[in-house]
């Protein structure tokens, strides 16, 4: 959220006394657009006094099942409630985003307990999907 003039001056912050020990530590934490605005001509001094770079990049398919699993749990539930072909329709209208997987996730759970089912199958998941997916998709 911080504006580009921001950013393209926190360079000249990091390079008091570079030479021995830096007096300042700095932890940008943003959204992916941040690393676009690393990488501009402007910020170019900016992004190579950065010494640690983390990126946490989409799920997998594999890794939504262990995601979903395991927020599962952490509520107390010890059975399945996705069935595989629901939780890798949601992965893939979710791309792979923690945050978007959650909330078709949570939507899918009230919309299979709305017909009564026990299990979020992949009809139900095809349910919540946001309005620009179509059933033709999935059959790919």
């Amino acid at each position: 959220m911080l504006n580009q003039d921001t950013l393209a001056h926190l360079h000249i912050l990091l390079n008091y006394e570079w030479d021995r020990r830096p007096p300042l530590s700095v932890v940008l934490a943003g959204l992916p657009d941040l690393v676009d605005r690393l990488s501009l001509r402007i910020s170019r001094s900016l992004y190579s006094r950065l010494h640690h770079r983390l990126r946490i990049e989409p799920l997998t398919v594999e890794d939504s099942v262990a995601y979903l699993r395991l927020r599962l749990e952490r509520v107390g539930c010890e059975r399945e409630l996705f069935a595989d072909d629901a939780i890798a329709t949601l992965h893939e209208a979710a791309q792979g985003a923690h945050r978007e997987l959650d909330r078709l996730a949570t939507d899918a759970l009230r919309a299979a307990a709305r017909k009564g089912k026990r299990v979020v199958d992949r009809a139900v998941a095809w349910q919540v999907m946001p309005s620009g997916a179509s059933r033709e998709e999935s059959d790919r």
